[in-house]
């Protein structure tokens, strides 16, 4: 198999130039490579379709776990209340003599507690 070439400068006689594919080899291949193509695209389609599977399975069992663990909490006994100050009750903090900015007559007095150790 051979196909005619100009010479390089395209001046003088046609040169035959071997061919290693003819049109019936160039095919065959070209079939062969789309028909791999196609395969590995449809064996990735399953494998993340059995993927996608298997996570909602998952996350369908997280889920169920989730509100089972809720329920529990639900029925537990209420948490004891913190102990410490109560944060409603208006403390009376005698602050005569102590350090202090701004005016005396001021709406709103913060009292700072410290521990200098």
């Amino acid at each position: 198999m051979s196909k005619p070439m100009q010479p390089p400068g395209g001046k003088g006689p046609m040169m035959d130039r071997p061919s290693l594919l003819g049109p019936g080899t160039l095919q065959a291949v070209t079939l062969v490579l789309v028909a791999g193509l196609v395969f590995l695209n449809v064996q990735s389609y399953r494998d993340v379709t059995e993927i996608r599977k298997g996570l909602g399975d998952r996350l369908q069992q997280i889920e169920t776990r989730m509100t089972q663990i809720s329920s529990k909490l639900d029925q537990r006994a209420p948490a004891a209340r913190p102990s410490g100050p109560d944060p409603n009750r208006v403390y009376t903090v005698k602050y005569d003599g102590a350090p202090a900015k701004g005016p005396a007559s001021a709406p709103v007095t913060i009292a700072e507690f410290s521990d200098f150790q």
